[in-house]
């Protein structure tokens, strides 16, 4: 069943994300590409494969779950290659052209 309009629009409001009439469009198509692989999948053939044979133990992997002395506030800020105070300093990503709709999120 393909995914129209409103079941896009339903998403994004789920996801409290804003979507734009223009953003509609290529989201269904992406949307619906990837349930027409899925579809594609429903179709193999799988009788007689085990569905945990590539199944990895994980459970070695895991570290122990000790307590361990946490740097202080100052070394960690030392080795940040900008700061400004108690805060490190990152390249700004918006600028006052950018959008952003956060009273739609609520």
């Amino acid at each position: 069943m393909p995914i129209g309009k409103d079941e896009i629009l339903r998403i994004a409001n789920l996801a409290r994300l804003f979507v734009s009439e223009e953003e509609i469009g290529p989201l269904q198509r992406h949307l619906n590409g990837i349930l027409e692989h899925f579809e594609r999948l429903k179709e193999l053939d799988l009788e007689g494969i085990d569905p945990f044979a590539f199944e990895c133990d994980t459970a070695g992997s895991s570290r122990q779950d000790a307590v361990s002395v946490w740097p202080g506030r100052e070394d960690v800020l030392a080795q940040a290659p900008n700061r400004e105070g108690d805060f490190f300093r990152v390249p700004r990503i918006l600028d006052e052209s950018d959008e952003v709709h956060l009273d739609e999120c609520r």
